[in-house]
């Protein structure tokens, strides 16, 4: 009951730009990392950088929140779409969730790139909602040590969650679930490095 209600909500959203009605107002959906009160560490055990994050074309082509309406079949929503290009919402929010499962903050500007310890790159090659009411992402990640670190480490992730409620807002409530899995899984990685050496 719940899919099919899910199902219908969504087509209809999808398909509100085909009606000669004045279409609504867009939504727009930000993507940031929690905020979170309290200290972080000024004295990290390593220092670690975003380098890269590279996004799947299909995610960039519209600003739309993207759903699969058939297996292989994609289409970006008219209506609700992400308040910025997503592959910089994307890089803000993997940022900010790293540092916070770290507890210190992790470098993001090419300025301060010769004072890491590793440099972490991002492939996302896919994200985005089912009509059967799941997110999904895949990606991989790279750990890039510096010469006397240890070597270079490449790790897949995949995972699918299932949205709370019905609509968008639940889709890109799930989606933020992912991401937030996916930076935990690579401040785990770096620790897992760092402990190495």
């Amino acid at each position: 009951m719940r899919r099919i209600a899910l199902l219908a909500s969504m087509a209809s959203a999808l398909l509100a730009g085909a009606c000669s009605s004045p279409a609504p107002e867009p939504v727009y959906y930000l993507l940031r990392a929690e905020y979170s009160e309290g200290a972080r560490r000024l004295d990290p055990p390593f220092r670690a950088g975003l380098g890269r994050v590279v996004v799947a074309p299909y995610l960039l082509s519209s600003p739309g929140i993207v759903v699969e309406t058939a297996p292989g079949v994609v289409r970006p929503a008219q209506r609700y779409r992400w308040a910025e290009p997503l592959d910089a919402g994307l890089r803000w929010f993997v940022r900010g969730e790293i540092a916070r499962a770290l507890g210190f903050e992790v470098g993001g500007g090419l300025v301060d790139r010769a004072d890491w310890d590793y440099t972490i790159d991002v492939y996302i090659s896919q994200l985005h909602g089912t009509m059967a009411g799941t997110a999904l992402l895949e990606a991989a990640y790279v750990i890039r040590p510096t010469a006397d670190r240890g070597q270079l480490v490449e790790y897949r992730f995949s995972r699918a969650e299932p949205l709370d409620d019905e609509g968008y807002a639940a889709l890109v409530a799930a989606e933020q679930r992912l991401l937030r899995a996916l930076a935990d899984a690579i401040a785990e990685s770096l620790r897992a490095a760092a402990a190495a050496h």
